[in-house]
């Protein structure tokens, strides 16, 4: 892992993507701010992906609109990854207990597929 506190990474980063000084990045410049579109966002997270060494759930990145909310995500990340948590695997299982709750309740009131 490179130098630095997770927020300095973060910014140098963000400045090496679009070409700036990371002087004229704080953390509370939005993705907007910084004229990104979906394609560049997407880009940007492989980009902390790699600096990080990680995977960033589709989730987490729907959330990270800032450098403030990159900053709190790849955190987050990081110290689920220290703690040995599969952070894929339990957005997964999160997702396949919605699916099975939505499905139950369709199946309740009738609109369950095939019906």
């Amino acid at each position: 892992m490179a130098d630095g506190t997770v927020a300095e990474r973060v910014i140098k980063v963000f400045a090496e993507f679009k070409k700036m000084s990371p002087d004229d990045i704080t953390m509370d410049t939005t993705f907007d701010e910084l004229g990104l579109d979906s394609l560049d966002g997407l880009n940007l997270i492989f980009e902390l992906e790699e600096e990080f060494d990680l995977t960033v759930p589709d989730d987490k990145v729907a959330e990270m609109k800032s450098v403030s909310q990159a900053v709190e995500g790849i955190e987050a990340l990081l110290d689920a990854k220290a703690k040995g948590i599969d952070v894929n695997a339990a957005a997964v299982a999160e997702f396949e207990a919605r699916r099975s709750a939505s499905d139950a309740a369709n199946k309740d009131d009738g609109t369950a597929e095939g019906e």
